[in-house]
């Protein structure tokens, strides 16, 4: 798989890529066991531990499988009224490139987060203008790479990037036969990635810069 003149689509993971809200995820799901009643505290290097995996799976690792459903219910709640209020922190150049991008791309976002999740984030990232769609674990209950083959079909996509920080969005992206951008400054290391990046900014660069060599 290679990356060339002919992309016209860039997909983005979010944790890690976009922005860190681990903090603030961390302490969402500690306020929905005190509100469900379960004595179990988790910390950011928790949730490090397994950024990246579908949000049920998670789950699982911190609490019997008999507390999973009710708990998903009470952090989806929180999700909308704590989420915008606490945020994240946006990596530098993510606003301004994103914008840029906007002008010679479709793009998209995609996750392994619940259905909630990515259109707070484009509002409160301020992105919302230029993101075609978002698609996520909690909108299908599928894995990644099925949902960047429900993007392709969608779009009619010939020649998408998968842009991301983990080893498994790497792994994902190439299942679905998608290329793989690395961003550096993330949460894991991905040793296949076709790119890498150590900043937003020069990934934007790049992009906006391939396609005008193409015209």
């Amino acid at each position: 798989m290679t990356i060339d003149h002919n992309t016209d689509a860039l997909i983005f993971d979010m944790d890690g890529t976009m922005w860190d809200a681990v903090d603030t995820y961390a302490q969402i799901w500690n306020m929905a066991f005190e509100r469900e009643g379960i004595e179990r505290r988790i910390t950011r290097d928790d949730l490090l531990a397994l950024i990246g995996t579908p949000i049920d799976d998670i789950m699982r690792h911190f609490v019997p499988a008999e507390h999973v459903e009710q708990l998903l219910k009470s952090i989806a709640e929180l999700v909308v009224t704590e989420l915008p209020r606490l945020g994240g922190k946006l990596y530098d150049g993510v606003q301004e490139g994103v914008a840029q991008l906007a002008q010679h791309y479709k793009l998209f976002m995609l996750s392994n987060c619940d259905e909630l999740e990515l259109p707070i984030f484009v509002r409160y990232a301020g992105i919302e203008p230029y993101i075609t769609d978002t698609i996520a674990y909690g909108n299908t209950r599928l894995r990644k790479a099925e949902n960047m083959r429900l993007l392709v079909e969608k779009y009619n996509l010939q020649h998408p990037v998968y842009i991301g920080d983990t080893d498994s969005d790497c792994s994902e992206a190439h299942r679905a036969g998608v290329p793989f951008v690395w961003m550096s400054y993330g949460f894991g290391t991905a040793d296949n990635a076709q790119l890498q990046f150590d900043t937003f900014t020069d990934l934007a660069k790049y992009f906006v810069e391939l396609r005008q060599s193409n015209k």
